[in-house]
């Protein structure tokens, strides 16, 4: 095993890890960013479409701000957010994001009159080239920035232990550089974990393939808080068909260059949902949209995996083929974009919950360890609020820390017991047994049945169950088709299975706790949202003895109240 050091390990190359490197690196710090698949080419960030405007950006009035504020805390957020946070992170979007992506020479799209364009609305949005293209865009810089300030990297690796001291500090972490097998033990004062939020843990899914809960999983082990691990998001109009489109999206939001919006239609041709008219101050109403197909298929009028769709028909088609990346999926599915309708269907896209942090300087509960980003439980992310979360970690770290202190030395048998743990998942598949694919397969398949928008407690009880069962009987019979250490896939999904499996169960507990209904969280025996006791992070932690706990703690409402005590879940129009 090789050993490194590093003054702060930054766990994630997505907006919020690639961030908290570069600013990490202005203050005189020595990042090491560790990235599972390449810097700016793989995680959350690069599907990020839209660019939300903060404060006064390009004219935007008084009202036009309040509505961005409840935008996010109401529509995206659910209200499970400290909102002096909101405040804090859109001021500094508008005075430092954007003006720092303008001058890394960001192309904001713009008119034959060079005026950038903006979406027509309440929550206004800007794209770079297109719409559903500024992720990409943005990582592109990202990268760059990373090279030009020779910011060390160790990219295709995965991250598979947290290390720490005898007083419970972070101090290192253990990591699998896969193309060549090779084992790292690196040594630092402070580990930030910005893995995202979009764990490919369902059968569609819009996460990449490295996404299996890893940060959460890692965090979870050695002691941290989490929270709110049951609010999980989806896309309702993503294609239904081919499969591997699961993250091809017809965007429900405000169109860059258009007064219109996308309209979604049952199975008997009725219109079920239009942002426009339906949820007009919901930039990505993604959760009242899944709330509202929810109603159709309930009445037989809709499937989670089809027979519903979406279309752009009633837009000009020159304006989505101008300022919309989707008008090349239509074409690629022999559809015209101006007048035919996509069958479409659920994809799970991104957790509210996660690592239970202090918003306002992204600490969570175990020394050593921060927080940037979708895995933590503060923000339901957003591109520029993630990145956001990257310069706060940064800041923080300065206050505590000093660069180029010498780092602290990794306990040997740590480093031990992790190597001896990755190298017995490396063995052949034994008569009778299972890759590890076969698993991951599984707890895909067993969530998106059981842990889907209708949640009962028999069903997450037999959810419980199966994972429990998959522990016990699968993972000791699990095995690979190779055992070379060489881009070895199998063994990474074997590291995998192990994460899964450990957040599934975890995700599970939490939903049967949280008693009410609220956002995307469903719950018919609990089918009122109940801001008088669930208007809070519903953290898990484990006591002295190892068992796993619950306790509430209520946000605050400084700028935007909820406006009810209790209410049907369906009368909610977030």
């Amino acid at each position: 095993m090789k050993t490194m050091t590093a003054d702060v390990v930054v766990v994630g190359g997505g907006g919020a890890g690639s961030y908290a490197a570069l600013h990490l690196k202005q203050l005189g710090f020595e990042p090491l960013l560790i990235t599972k698949g390449l810097l700016g080419k793989s995680g959350c960030s690069i599907f990020a479409g839209n660019l939300v405007l903060s404060g006064k950006m390009l004219d935007s009035t008084d009202e036009q701000q309040k509505d961005t504020l409840e935008y996010f805390a109401k529509y995206w957020n659910n209200f499970l957010i400290d909102q002096n946070y909101l405040v804090k992170a859109g001021k500094w979007i508008e005075n430092t994001f954007y003006p720092e992506l303008d001058e890394a020479g960001l192309y904001f799209r713009r008119n034959d009159q060079g005026d950038i364009v903006a979406s027509v609305g309440r929550v206004r949005n800007i794209a770079a080239n297109k719409q559903g293209q500024s992720g990409m865009l943005v990582m592109d810089r990202r990268r760059k920035q990373i090279e030009q300030l020779d910011i060390q990297k160790l990219e295709e690796t995965t991250v598979t232990a947290l290390i720490t001291n005898t007083a419970g500090s972070v101090t290192g972490v253990i990591a699998l550089h896969y193309p060549d097998g090779e084992m790292y033990a690196i040594s630092c004062r402070a580990v930030v974990l910005a893995t995202g939020h979009s764990d490919r843990l369902a059968k569609r899914s819009t996460g990449t393939r490295e996404q299996s809960a890893d940060g959460i999983a890692l965090a979870y082990r050695v002691g941290a808080e989490l929270a709110n691990l049951e609010i999980q998001w989806w896309h309702t109009s993503d294609f239904a068909y081919p499969k591997t489109w699961d993250r091809m999206h017809v965007y429900p939001n405000p169109l860059v260059g258009s007064t219109e919006t996308a309209r979604q239609y049952n199975s008997d041709g009725e219109l079920f949902f239009e942002q426009k008219t339906d949820a007009p101050v919901a930039l990505a109403p993604y959760a009242t949209q899944f709330k509202r197909l929810g109603e159709q298929v309930m009445k037989g009028k809709a499937r989670f995996d089809g027979g519903y769709t979406t279309s752009y028909s009633h837009i000009s088609p020159d304006v989505i083929k101008e300022f919309n990346y989707h008008a090349k999926a239509f074409d690629k599915m022999d559809l015209d974009v101006g007048s035919d309708q996509v069958e479409s269907a659920v994809s799970w896209h991104c957790r509210q919950g996660g690592i239970n942090v202090d918003p306002h300087t992204m600490e969570t509960s175990v020394p050593g360890l921060y927080v940037a980003g979708g895995v933590g439980s503060h923000s339901n992310g957003g591109l520029g609020v993630v990145t956001y979360d990257g310069y706060v970690v940064a800041e923080t770290i300065a206050q505590k820390m000093k660069p180029g202190a010498p780092a602290p030395t990794i306990p040997q048998n740590q480093i031990e017991a992790e190597e001896q743990r990755l190298r017995g998942l490396l063995r052949p598949t034994p008569p009778g047994g299972c890759t590890p694919m076969h698993i991951k397969n599984r707890i895909r398949e067993l969530m998106w049945d059981k842990m889907g928008f209708i949640k009962t407690t028999e069903g997450m009880n037999s959810a419980l169950d199966e994972i429990r069962h998959m522990r016990t009987h699968l993972i000791p019979n699990m095995g690979l088709k190779s055992t070379t250490e060489r881009f070895n896939y199998g063994w990474i999904d074997a590291i995998d299975a192990l994460n899964m499996l450990d957040v599934t169960e975890l995700t599970i507990v939490s939903s049967l706790e949280r008693k009410e209904s609220r956002g995307p969280f469903f719950r018919p025996e609990f089918p009122v949202t109940d801001n008088t006791n669930w208007h809070g992070k519903n953290i898990l932690y484990r006591d002295e003895n190892g068992k796993i706990c619950f306790r509430m703690e209520k946000f605050d409402t400084p700028f935007l109240e909820p406006g009810f005590d209790k209410r049907d879940y369906f009368q909610v129009d977030w």
